[in-house]
């Protein structure tokens, strides 16, 4: 099973990500977004494929698990590509969203 994993470096924020693929099909993966808070890089949100299903999970700085947004009907490879392009994109609005929870 090939393992990739990389860090894309947004300033204040990055993105981690790893996938697994076997014969060439992703099987597995993990994109976070990060925020520096001054001390540490916070995860804010992440989606991955764990419990058996590709699901993104909005966290809050005060409250943990906010909400668990499934993507039904989707691969796991449109998942994947739709939360990079998504965490590249929009690392503000989603840093507000976790401050204010």
């Amino acid at each position: 099973m090939p393992f990739k994993d990389w860090t894309i470096d947004l300033g204040e924020f990055q993105i981690a990500a790893w996938r697994r693929t076997t014969r060439g099909v992703l099987v597995d993966f993990l994109v976070a977004r990060l925020a520096w808070n001054g001390e540490k890089w916070v995860c804010i949100t992440r989606c991955d494929c764990s419990h058996g299903f590709p699901h993104r999970d909005l966290l809050g700085r005060r409250g943990g698990l906010l909400y668990k947004e499934e993507f039904p009907g989707l691969t796991l490879n449109e998942v994947f590509n739709h939360a990079v392009h998504d965490f590249k994109t929009s690392h503000e609005a989603h840093a507000s969203f976790f401050n204010a929870h």
